[in-house]
């Protein structure tokens, strides 16, 4: 005995020497005993080698060989059926665990085999039926519940399937796999503590440590801890840094804290050390887009669509991407090749109808707005959009009905109200407009565009006074805003105080000069003087200057036709004293 016993023990590293002896014995085990355990061991455990290492027709060779020799062992069906699982032929598994329970009917694991056989081929009900009967029969194995937790799982039956891995995990706490299927279900029902723990568990117990530590990462990133995430994510790499799904999780919590330089070198060390896929160069792609890489981006989102060309993702993001650019046209092309693939595309409906808008295609837009809110009944943004097209094209009542629903889904959105004060103004509804207007300060008071905005209001209301005090804390706010300087440049003018609107322009700096902004008002002003039968001499004098500096930029005939009659005015002056 005791030299079978040795030889037991030592079989596994002996198995290749004696291969060929128990070839040539095969056939006088079949004849002489069906019941001789040493050889039908060897060639099961031999099966079950070849069978771990891909060799799945040899395998199941040497696994009938063995089932030959000791047909009534369970154990080198229940074997063959797992052989088969793993070549996915499901009919042979199961037709091997039927015959595991056949030599022995209370045969847990032939039980839970067969149920597991099951619900990869969708019979989830037979599965489970099958599975209580290896609960019957063995209720305190955990591989029964950790079996039928998976099945569970694969059905979509996330709260069985839970309830199966506790059980499991209460019988044999030191299985790391049950405690991180336990997690990848709670990370998919969002429940990312609760994940954390679990996968905290298995990383305990597990020689293997890069998934848990992995899945710890992205927990720590869907909760916000971006440092927690860039602490297991760099674990995870030191685990494996052979693989892309850990550097993409630092680079994402690099994005989050603002670390440009550590977020984008994280991608570039991935490129370097794993084998990349389209994911990886999707994510690449967004995070230097977000740093307005644009060409960079560009490039990589391309090399995404080389590996998946009909990925709506990279479509999009790259119709995204020459948007930013202003190249509108290829922009247009990529989102419609989205609609191609996916018609209900809520975003890229959205983004076409933008496109439509600022073409002037208001009508347009409003037909790509309508389809996308179908879709995303409760988006802010196609409420305001589509007002502001309504707005464009003169139906006010439509407008207002769309802002007000706008403000409805987003009560704190200031440019919302600032937006429909400036539609009631225009209806002459001065005093709701006002009470608009004043919503959107007292929400933003310290927003330098939202005093800026809500002066423009007043100022359309002919409410100078209020006007100018907006105006001028937007400066406060913020000096360089040079927008809100023009508005207090404005402001004076309208008041008929134009030495004070031309010392505004006199503060500003050469680069504002050069504005679209700085020139309108300064037309504007200008052509005020000019109309003026008050304007003094000094600040004829003065304005006059300004047109000969705005014409030696510009050749603009109305800038002209203002200097002509501000030299007449002056002349008046001369001719007087």
């Amino acid at each position: 005995m005791a030299k079978v016993k040795d030889f037991l023990l030592n079989f596994g590293a002996e198995i290749k020497k004696n291969i060929d002896k128990f070839d040539i014995f095969v056939k006088k085990y079949k004849a002489v005993s069906q019941t001789s355990q040493i050889p039908s061991t060897a060639y099961m455990n031999w099966g079950i080698e070849l069978a771990q290492n891909g060799k799945i027709d040899e395998a199941v060779d040497k696994l009938r060989t063995a089932t030959l020799m000791a047909s009534q062992n369970p154990g080198v069906y229940i074997n063959l059926g797992i052989t088969f699982l793993r070549q996915k032929n499901f009919d042979e598994a199961i037709k091997n665990f039927r015959q595991a329970i056949k030599v022995d009917k209370y045969n847990s694991k032939a039980y839970a085999l067969w149920a597991s056989a099951l619900s990869e081929i969708g019979d989830l009900k037979g599965a489970i039926d099958i599975y209580k009967l290896a609960q019957k029969y063995d209720s305190r194995d955990p591989d029964i519940y950790l079996n039928w937790g998976i099945s569970l799982a694969r059905a979509g039956k996330k709260r069985e399937a839970r309830e199966k891995f506790r059980k499991s995990v209460s019988l044999n706490p030191i299985n790391p796999v049950t405690s991180f299927l336990w997690g990848l279900i709670l990370y998919e029902d969002a429940e990312y503590q609760e994940a954390i723990s679990k996968f905290s568990h298995s990383l305990i117990y597990s020689q293997e440590k890069y998934d848990a530590l992995y899945y710890i990462s992205l927990c720590h990133l869907k909760l916000n801890n971006y440092e927690s995430a860039i602490k297991y994510a760099n674990e995870a790499i030191k685990e494996n840094n052979t693989s892309a799904d850990a550097y993409i999780v630092l680079a994402d919590a690099y994005l989050k804290t603002g670390e440009e330089e550590k977020c984008l070198n994280a991608f570039i060390d991935a490129n370097n050390n794993t084998q990349t896929n389209t994911q990886f160069f999707i994510n690449w792609g967004l995070a230097l887009q977000h740093y307005h890489h644009i060409d960079a981006a560009r490039e990589k989102l391309n090399q995404a669509l080389i590996l998946e060309p009909n990925n709506i993702v990279i479509l999009f993001n790259l119709g995204v991407n020459y948007l930013l650019s202003k190249e509108y046209t290829q922009a247009e092309e990529f989102f419609a090749r989205v609609l191609e693939i996916t018609p209900e595309h809520a975003q890229a409906l959205f983004n076409l109808g933008a496109l439509s808008f600022d073409k002037g295609d208001y009508h347009r837009a409003l037909e790509f707005y309508k389809k996308s809110l179908q879709l995303d009944k409760k988006n802010t943004r196609i409420y305001y959009n589509m007002a502001n097209c309504y707005y464009k094209i003169g139906e006010l009542d439509d407008a207002a009905q769309y802002f007000k629903k706008c403000i409805e889904y987003s009560p704190n959105l200031t440019q919302a109200y600032i937006s429909y004060a400036h539609l009631l103004a225009d209806k002459g509804e001065c005093l709701e407009a006002q009470r608009k207007a004043r919503s959107a300060y007292l929400m933003d008071k310290d927003s330098c565009y939202t005093n800026f905005a809500v002066g423009a209001v007043y100022l359309k209301l002919g409410r100078f006074d209020d006007a100018l005090e907006r105006f001028e804390n937007s400066v406060k706010l913020n000096p360089e805003y040079y927008i809100a300087s023009l508005g207090v440049a404005e402001v004076h003018c309208r008041r008929g105080e134009y030495e004070k609107s031309l010392e505004v322009f006199a503060s500003l700096s050469e680069q504002v000069k050069e504005t679209n902004e700085y020139l309108n008002i300064l037309y504007l002003v200008l052509h005020t003087i000019a109309d003026d039968r008050n304007s003094s001499q000094s600040v004829v004098n003065s304005a006059l200057q300004y047109c000969n500096k705005f014409l030696e930029q510009y050749n603009n005939d109305k800038v002209l036709e203002i200097k002509n009659i501000l030299i007449e005015k002056q002349n008046q002056f001369e001719a007087n004293q």
